[in-house]
């Protein structure tokens, strides 16, 4: 490897290594079959790095990986038939067969605080996360667990600015009411 390509290639790990694990965590819960998540990252680094020299200065390094990643966990749901498989599926009277939450926020509306959401993603509100359609869910994730902001999410997914608060607003107030219908049928 000449100097110049170990230059590149030590500029590139230090623009991944302080998001790993964002990427990392916004894989596995955009990803269906979670075996498919290590792939995934793979793919989207190993494309990134092949196409770091398209990269530039000015732009943000971050949004452009979550995009990379985002295409990539696309093309594998795609692939597996997963995504049409849980969001066409599930009615709105079904909601209620999700399993209760614990409320473990007292009252706080979690969906607005990143870090109070990424404590409560356990198995019920993944099945909660299932019921957004890919965008949504994309958004509400980046937004969420990423701490992106929304010209960022809009770089990233490649959507007009307006299509990110509609998406997000439509995936918070989903999760408010699949929570709700949760918490009331735990309530005592």
């Amino acid at each position: 490897m000449g100097a110049e390509q170990q230059r590149v290639g030590d500029r590139f790990l230090g623009l991944l290594r302080p998001i790993e694990r964002d990427l990392e965590v916004y894989c596995r819960r955009l990803i269906w079959n979670l075996e498919d998540a290590p792939d995934a990252l793979q793919n989207a680094v190993l494309r990134a790095l092949a196409a770091f020299d398209r990269y530039h200065d000015g732009a943000s390094f971050r949004a452009w990986m979550f995009k990379i990643l985002t295409n990539e966990i696309s093309a594998l749901n795609r692939k597996y038939g997963r995504i049409a498989q849980f969001e066409f599926h599930l009615e709105p009277g079904e909601m209620d067969a999700l399993p209760a939450l614990d409320r473990a926020d007292g009252g706080q509306d979690w969906l607005a605080a990143p870090d109070a959401l990424r404590q409560t993603l356990d198995e019920e509100l993944v099945a909660a996360l299932k019921t957004l359609n890919e965008t949504e869910r994309a958004v509400l994730l980046l937004r969420a667990i990423g701490e992106f902001r929304y010209a960022e999410i809009a770089e990233s997914l490649g959507i007009p600015l307006g299509s990110v608060m509609g998406n997000l607003s439509r995936a918070r107030n989903k999760m408010r009411i699949a929570i709700r219908r949760s918490h009331s049928r735990t309530a005592p």
